[in-house]
């Protein structure tokens, strides 16, 4: 079975410097500055870790569903059945049927300029729409 070509790609330039970028600051904070600021520069980190692990930088709508790329390498990839999406006055969200609780964001960028379009090509392909 082929992989279709991508219907539409989404990318946050600020999602994919962001994570990483506070990764780094932190480990310099907690380098230069010893005990004092230690525990800001783990939690810091640790924020940094969390945006790039569950807030796609990139994402494409395929016929067979949803791919989503993430700032330290990780894919994922939501198959069309198993994925309910969320459409409103803010960003789109996609729900993976194992975590209804827990969806992955689809910015497309700080503003939104082509939500309908989105909203649109993600109906016209089938995507089960809340």
């Amino acid at each position: 079975m082929g992989v279709s070509p991508p219907r539409y790609v989404g990318t946050s330039v600020f999602l994919r410097c962001w994570p990483p970028g506070m990764v780094v600051f932190a480990v310099l904070v907690f380098v230069g500055t010893g005990r004092a600021a230690a525990f800001y520069a783990v939690v810091f980190a640790i924020c940094g870790v969390v945006a790039a692990r569950y807030l796609p930088w990139r994402f494409a709508v395929l016929d067979e569903g949803i791919a989503l790329w993430f700032a330290f390498g990780r894919r994922l990839f939501l198959p069309r059945e198993a994925v309910t999406v969320r459409v409103g006055a803010g960003s789109v969200v996609a729900y993976p049927e194992a975590y209804r609780r827990f969806g992955y964001p689809l910015t497309d960028g700080l503003v939104e300029r082509r939500h309908a379009a989105l909203q649109a090509v993600l109906a016209e392909h089938g995507f089960r729409i809340a």
